[in-house]
């Protein structure tokens, strides 16, 4: 065994034992009196990870709770309230700053006198303490939690899915048909966007029709390979050589791309990439959040996945694209790497051609 992934499971199982002590003296202290829908007027959300994905899925949720006079509050971190900062379906954003033992007992200390209504925990996490130091300090509201890492913390643990055969999307449905019983609820994503930024996209696109490639994940798992890009890159030129292939992505990965002079955006600011994907035409990604946000727009979507490499947990299909003008290639390895170049080939064919 490597030495760091000893480490790893050491840390996981002394977060485990940390987590189980801390809700064996918090038990007997948790609410679990449900508030009366038309009672709930204010809720957390806790997304405690850096995937912006997850607050692009649920995003309904946002606009379908304020639609009720529910003020929302979001615990999340810097890059999160970036994204957010321009929904005004959103009450408040609240950072997670730092793991500090100080910085997070004050900021529990902030969460608990908010005195929510209810609190939703939607998102998995690895086994964390520090996730759990919230929860308990929010022992005096009605917890809604869908993580099996947390049941003791939960007023109510919802077993969602538990067999992984859904999209998690799904989540939201769930959520709002425990607060409001059964009724019709839509999971469309909901994302909004600054006056100024869509005007400076729209200056910078111009009359041009877009096409988008995001080929380099933060994962290593979800990232072509140079042969790949250029094979993508001269095949959209070809098909479509009145379109602008505009490459997104991290500025510094970009710069690593063998292709010359590519077209990349001038804004390092990531809400200009959601803006850029409102006015696409279409776009090519790896698994990242991008493929989120095209959902959101209904682009037309090749969607490059890697396989999942646990059968327990079938991540392309949990955060697949979700769009019913994307198609989705899933690797036959772990990697995006191992994508065939003739798979590659016929995707983006059906893609230009079923527009």
């Amino acid at each position: 065994m490597r030495l760091g992934t000893f480490h790893k499971k050491k840390r996981f199982y002394i977060n485990k034992i940390k987590i189980n002590f801390l809700a064996f003296l918090f038990r007997k202290k948790i609410n679990n009196q449900v508030t009366e829908p038309a009672q709930v007027k204010s809720c957390l959300i806790i997304h405690d990870n850096n995937k912006l994905g997850d607050l692009i899925v649920l995003s309904s949720i946002y606009r379908e709770l304020y639609s009720k006079g529910v003020q929302i509050t979001i615990l999340t971190n810097r890059k999160g309230r970036e994204f957010l900062s321009n929904n005004k379906n959103i009450f408040e954003l609240c950072v997670k700053e730092s793991t500090g033992s100080l910085k997070m007992l004050s900021l529990c200390k902030h969460l608990r006198n908010l005195q929510f209504d209810i609190v939703l925990d939607p998102f998995e996490t690895m086994p964390s303490f520090k996730h759990s130091l919230i929860l308990s300090s929010l022992k005096d509201s009605y917890i809604l939690g869908f993580d099996q890492w947390y049941k003791r913390y939960y007023s109510f643990y919802h077993p969602h899915d538990e067999c992984l055969k859904e999209h998690m999307s799904t989540r939201a449905t769930e959520i709002l048909k425990h607060i409001y019983g059964e009724g019709e609820f839509s999971t469309d994503y909901d994302l909004h966007l600054p006056v100024d930024v869509e005007n400076k996209i729209k200056d910078f696109i111009g009359d041009s029709k877009i096409v988008i490639i995001n080929p380099l994940g933060a994962k290593k798992i979800c990232r072509l390979t140079s042969e790949q890009i250029c094979f993508i890159y001269q095949l959209i030129k070809s098909k479509l050589p009145n379109y602008r292939v505009i490459f997104t992505g991290l500025h510094q990965d970009l710069k690593t791309i063998s292709i010359p002079d590519i077209d990349i955006l001038p804004y390092k600011d990531f809400i200009y990439t959601v803006a850029l994907t409102k006015f696409s035409n279409y776009v090519i990604s790896v698994d990242t959040a991008l493929v989120h946000i095209a959902s959101a727009y209904k682009r037309p979507t090749l969607a490059l996945y890697p396989n999942a490499r646990r059968q327990s947990y079938p991540s392309h299909l949990i955060w697949g694209p979700n769009n019913p003008n994307a198609i989705q290639i899933i690797s036959p390895t772990f990697t995006v790497q191992d994508i065939d170049s003739k798979i590659l080939f016929l995707s983006l064919n059906k893609l230009i051609t079923d527009k």
